[in-house]
């Protein structure tokens, strides 16, 4: 009887669930179940009740790709729909963005699924993963790192050890003949300063030999795997799922495992030492973390850990990727090397590298700086989601109309094709030119907002922008009148060719791959000088 009961039941269950597609299908002909008609928003037609999900997923691990299809096809307006995210619209013009940071974390959010994806990695009790109270708490954790007092006490230090070495590392490799891949040693680089000078701590990343580059580095491995792979996750509204047959999920526990027991390892170091209450280390740690570590404010282990996390990751990713990107595209700009050298020979002090407090004496330097920034933005993508109904103003002299958004809504951008979208910075967009940013003097202006937005906008602006301007600065002074780069384009180990630089898809503009260069000792330098 039960057996044929359940026969019974079985075609009326199917009916119910054909009717109920078809009822959903006909109320969401062209959107994702549950989300709003838009209508006079250009887009890609969706396919009912599953949106642009198909649209979407042949994109998935090209995000800034799908937008720039998104901007030139449809212009800076447009919209779609997606499981989990629901209505996005895209707003690529600075006006709009201005709205938005004007009232983040008021009438907008990152929202539960980004948050989620930030929460995995760095971690969530850093500023990317919370919001409100927790926020201000998170930010208040990392502000030391970024003061002026933190400049010239601990930064401009670990500078006066670091470039030396670099020098010694780039005389070795000229020597030897050696060529080197640009955006590793900018890594280790970028890396070094900020653990030297924020946790007084040597990783023994550069040496005076350049073989020390052949070593593979863990730490920037675990951190690339644990950038692309949650990159990846923005488009996928499926990633806790596909991840696990790719393999990514694997590959992204392994290296989050990797670093934050690497960082567990530091304060617990640093901890064991502090106990002891000696004289002799109280002396030696006056550094970022040690100070942290004292602080009952921060008394809180998992929040000590994520915010090591998040700064190790944007520390080095960030000064990375400008140092990489800026050598990229001076080659391809040689005037621009030698007013940067002659800056620097101008500059110069014998006894010490660049101090923070010269660092507006480098006018050129500044600029390159900037427009590399311009055209690689530390988050070349981003989002927020509306918490209320708002209304984005008309741009007229656009004609672009005012935009009503709902609460639910999801607003997106690129910042990296805003910088680079002619009707934005004008006919030579997207090309490389540090003279944008000086005046008719030579006297560097800073790009402003809205326009230019390498560094964020409103309450969520990068507390980094000063120190990492300062970094780049120091580190090319240093570098330029002793050394000359020019592309390698011999074979590499496999016996193929090295290719191009390119960016990868990541949270930030990081280059995919080695970027291979020659190293030349400039005549007249003293070689045992450096």
């Amino acid at each position: 009887m039960s057996m044929l009961s359940t026969a019974d039941s079985l075609p009326l269950a199917v009916g119910v669930l054909t009717l109920s597609l078809v009822l959903l299908a006909i109320a969401y002909p062209d959107r994702y179940v549950a989300t709003r008609a838009l209508r006079g928003v250009p887009g890609p037609r969706g396919l009912p009740i599953v949106g642009n999900l198909l649209h979407v997923l042949p994109w998935t691990g090209r995000t800034l790709e799908w937008l720039k299809f998104l901007v030139d096809t449809y212009g800076p307006l447009c919209t779609f729909t997606l499981p989990k995210w629901g209505r996005g619209i895209l707003i690529n013009r600075p006006e709009w963005l201005a709205h938005i940071k004007q009232y983040d974390m008021q009438r907008y959010s990152r929202g539960p699924k980004e948050v989620a994806i930030f929460t995995e990695f760095p971690g969530k009790k850093t500023p990317i993963a919370s919001e409100g109270p927790e926020w201000r708490h998170a930010r208040k954790a990392m502000l030391p790192i970024f003061t002026v007092k933190s400049f010239t006490e601990h930064v401009s230090l670990a500078m006066n050890e670091i470039i030396p070495a670099t020098r010694a590392l780039l005389l070795d490799a000229s020597k030897k003949g050696i060529p080197i891949d640009w955006n590793d040693l900018a890594g280790r680089i970028a890396l070094t300063i900020f653990t030297r000078s924020a946790m007084d701590l040597d990783v023994g990343l550069i040496t005076p030999d350049v073989s020390c580059l052949q070593r593979n580095d863990p730490l920037c491995d675990a951190l690339g795997v644990l950038n692309t792979v949650s990159s990846r996750r923005l488009l996928n509204p499926f990633w806790q799922w596909t991840e696990l047959f790719t393999g990514d999920r694997k590959r992204f526990l392994h290296a989050r495992s990797y670093v934050r027991n690497l960082v567990e390892n530091i304060i617990s170091t640093r901890e064991a030492q502090a106990s002891q209450k000696s004289k002799e280390t109280s002396d030696q740690h006056a550094d970022w973390l040690s100070a942290m570590l004292k602080d009952p404010t921060f008394n809180d282990p998992a929040l000590i850990r994520d915010t090591l996390v998040a700064l190790l990751f944007a520390g080095r990713d960030n000064t990375q990727n400008a140092f990489a990107w800026s050598l990229y595209s001076l080659m391809g700009s040689r005037e621009w090397i030698d007013r940067m050298r002659a800056e620097a020979k101008a500059n110069r002090k014998p006894s010490r590298e660049m101090e923070y407090g010269d660092l507006s004496r480098y006018h050129v330097h500044l600029a390159v700086f900037y427009e590399t920034v311009r055209l690689w933005p530390g988050v070349p993508k981003n989002g927020r989601l509306a918490l209320c109904d708002d209304v984005l103003p008309a741009i007229p002299e656009h004609n672009l109309p005012e935009v009503k958004v709902e609460k639910g809504d999801f607003l997106f951008w690129s910042d990296y094709h805003m910088m680079r979208n002619e009707a934005v910075w004008g006919p030579m967009a997207n090309v490389f030119d540090p003279s944008r940013h000086l005046d008719e003097d030579g006297f560097f202006v800073r790009p402003a907002a809205p326009n230019f937005n390498g560094f964020g906008q409103g309450p969520r602006f990068c507390p980094a922008a000063q120190l990492a301007a300062y970094e780049f600065v120091a580190c090319w002074a240093g570098f330029w009148p002793s050394f000359d780069f020019e592309h390698f384009d011999g074979p590499n180990p496999a016996g193929g060719m090295y290719e191009r630089p390119r960016m990868t898809e990541a949270f930030t503009p990081s280059l995919s791959g080695p970027f291979m260069v020659k190293v030349r000792l400039r005549e007249g330098e003293d070689a045992v000088a450096l």
